[in-house]
């Protein structure tokens, strides 16, 4: 059975973090370049990078 996605190379890890680290977010991440939202959030996970809360809004606690 084929894969569906291709893996993440390191350089599409680097590109990912990059988009994400400026601002962007994870859904914008994956129409920017392909991967789906949540193999980005793994591999920027994985990698150690600080993750926004989820909505894009910091929490109000």
């Amino acid at each position: 059975m084929p894969r569906r996605y291709q893996s993440m190379t390191a350089a599409d890890i680097d590109h990912s973090e990059r988009l994400y680290l400026s601002g962007h977010s994870l859904v914008t991440c994956s129409k920017l370049t392909g991967f789906p939202a949540s193999t980005i959030r793994d591999a920027l996970r994985q990698r150690g990078t600080p993750m926004r809360p989820a909505g894009g809004r910091p929490s109000h606690r």
